[in-house]
């Protein structure tokens, strides 16, 4: 989540160095800001459109991790020191795979489902593993699976009933 939103403020800092270079090219007009002024103009709409694009990203991002069913923890990084301790909160930023009705956010890679004509379609918990089930409803069904111990009976019961309310699907749990 923290490099999707940097993208953002990269984006948005470069769309500001442009409109401002472009300002000064029509404010200055020193020698050739004619081109000075045509390069600006380019920079600022490719970084409106970059902007954009993270912003709608950095959106959908949150929704997941605001509205996350399921939080998978892929690696544990311990230290002797108190030094090389890493907290749970940082873990969860740095390593965290978010999974919610809206997608899953796995690093800065969003797989986005219930939105755009793609819906989750199936849902089935492993021993060790959670498999998604996805796509269009005329399109061939897409799937992630994700390594996943299967939790205690009562946070199982809690995601099975998140996923009904949230999506009307029931997840099937194997064997």
């Amino acid at each position: 989540m923290r490099k999707i939103t940097l993208y953002a403020r990269i984006f948005l800092t470069a769309f500001f160095i442009f409109v401002i270079t472009f300002a000064m090219a029509l404010a200055l007009r020193f020698s050739h800001w004619e081109y000075f002024a045509v390069f600006a103009l380019m920079g600022t709409a490719l970084m409106a459109a970059l902007f954009s694009g993270a912003r709608r990203k950095h959106m959908t991002a949150k929704a997941i991790t605001e509205s996350a069913v399921i939080w998978i923890q892929p690696a544990v990084i311990r230290g002797n020191t108190e030094e090389k301790k890493v907290e749970e909160a940082e873990l969860r930023e740095n390593f965290g795979i978010y999974v919610s009705c809206f997608g899953i956010l796995i690093g800065t890679k969003i797989i986005k489902f219930n939105q755009n004509g793609i819906w989750l379609r199936s849902v089935e918990i492993g021993k060790d593993y959670i498999t998604f089930g996805y796509g269009e409803a005329d399109e061939e069904l897409e799937s992630i699976r994700l390594l996943y111990s299967r939790p205690d009976e009562d946070a199982l019961e809690e995601i099975i009933e998140n996923f009904r309310k949230e999506t009307g699907i029931i997840p099937t749990i194997l064997v």
